[in-house]
């Protein structure tokens, strides 16, 4: 609650603020000062005001998200079977699921991905 005092300096204020007088106190001339300096020098219009906003929730959902690339699978889960299998000079292949991988299916989608990656694209040159 505001006292007499708070409450005198707020309408003093005010009435600086709205140009209806001008401050007698050194205190009350500091805040007329500090609230002119916020106040803008030109009216800003709704579509800037939309468009600062749209901004500032932009820049807040970057900031909340994690930083790419720091996202790993956690393949220690007891939910998630993993396999990797050597599939050429330099290549590993790990294959997750939530189903076990066995043998087979390892071998399956390494044949899979070996033809995939074997295709030759058209030569368009001819």
């Amino acid at each position: 609650m505001l006292g007499r005092w708070d409450s005198a300096v707020a309408a003093q204020l005010d009435s600086c603020l709205s140009g209806d007088a001008t401050p007698g106190d050194p205190a009350i001339a500091g805040m007329v000062m500090a609230a002119s300096v916020l106040r803008p020098r030109r009216h800003i219009s709704e579509g800037a005001r939309q468009r600062a906003f749209d901004a500032m929730m932009r820049e807040a959902d970057r900031q909340a998200r994690p930083v790419a690339g720091t996202h790993t699978d956690d393949l220690a889960d007891p939910g998630v079977h993993a396999r990797t299998a050597e599939a050429g000079p330099g290549f590993r292949l790990t294959v997750s699921d939530i189903e076990h991988v066995d043998d087979e299916r390892l071998e399956e989608i390494a044949a899979r991905l070996a033809a995939r990656l074997g295709q030759n694209a058209p030569d368009r040159n001819q």
